[in-house]
């Protein structure tokens, strides 16, 4: 890929009913100091022709990147892009959001301050909260972060592991980060903002802009999407779905089992007990309870004594 200052890395797939509406919301971003790369995976609508016709009216700040294989999945794709990528800084674009003009300023200012504070050889990740909107782009709440009763005020890696907070689509990286995070083992990465999340929050910084910066669209066609977790509907969900529930444990498992293989060589003695305790097939309600200040929410807890 051409290096440019700021990156935007977009995957697409059958997302022709809302691209157009993010294409031109990260055209009409204040900052200019990007460019797009979009590709797509496999796409039967529209899509293709859509992203043909905005890489040919601007050439120079779209380009169509074709890998000319099937990923089938957001997340090996989004980081076979990132480690193509040799950009300084890269942020993830989802096909389906909107991005708010000031967006792309906002991230790339957070991450240069970041840089200067830390230095560039340290993984930065910066995220912004998000306006959580229905299909028409209606508000469902103000903020993603207070819909989903998340907490900001720390990042170990450890309580990322068991609960990932941040969205791809308001997530900005460094290159330093992008280097260390890359990997080709994606079998095990539930997400790519959950895994270079839990990277940075170990080796570098995470940077929270407490601020909405583009709107996050729920329809049925979301790979993720947000979730009141302090309804009842929730709890009632939760409790009535406890093989999801270890279903969803055993991923976390697994890709805590990748990170605890691939950087087996930089973690502490610390941390090499905590991911034996976790990635066990079976950690016990011992575990969890030790660890409950690392896990948001009392049902959340509850749910992963019980079947952890």
């Amino acid at each position: 890929m051409t290096e440019h200052w700021t990156e935007i890395l977009m995957t697409t797939c059958n997302g022709a009913d809302y691209v157009r509406a993010q294409l031109d919301s990260i055209l009409a971003q204040k900052d200019g100091r990007w460019h797009l790369t979009v590709s797509d995976d496999g796409s039967t609508d529209a899509t293709p022709d859509i992203l043909d016709e905005y890489a040919a009216r601007y050439p120079d700040k779209i380009t169509r990147y074709r890998s000319g294989k099937r990923f089938g999945q957001a997340c090996a794709h989004f980081l076979h892009l990132m480690g193509r990528c040799d950009a300084p800084y890269m942020l993830f674009s989802d096909q389906d959001d909107v991005w708010y003009p000031e967006k792309v300023g906002r991230m790339l200012e957070t991450l240069e301050q970041a840089e200067r504070q830390h230095g560039p050889d340290t993984p930065i990740l910066v995220f912004s909260d998000l306006t959580p909107v229905d299909n028409a782009l209606k508000p469902l709440a103000s903020s993603m972060m207070a819909y989903q009763n998340q907490r900001m005020d720390a990042f170990d890696y450890r309580a990322l592991l068991m609960q990932n907070v941040v969205s791809g689509g308001a997530a900005g990286i460094n290159r330093a980060l992008a280097r260390l995070a890359a990997t080709e083992q994606t079998d095990d990465v539930i997400m790519h903002d959950w895994w270079v999340a839990v990277t940075a929050a170990r080796f570098g910084r995470i940077v929270y802009i407490p601020e909405a910066l583009s709107a996050y669209r729920q329809h049925g066609g979301n790979v993720v999407g947000a979730q009141d977790v302090r309804s009842a509907g929730y709890v009632v969900r939760m409790l009535s779905s406890l093989g999801r529930v270890r279903r969803r444990l055993v991923e976390k498992k697994r890709q805590a089992a990748l990170f605890s293989r691939l950087y087996a060589g930089r973690l502490s003695d610390e941390d090499a007990a905590f991911l034996r305790g976790f990635t066990r097939s079976h950690s016990g309600p011992w575990f969890y309870w030790r660890h409950r200040r690392l896990i948001n929410g009392f049902w959340r807890l509850t749910g992963m004594m019980i079947c952890g």
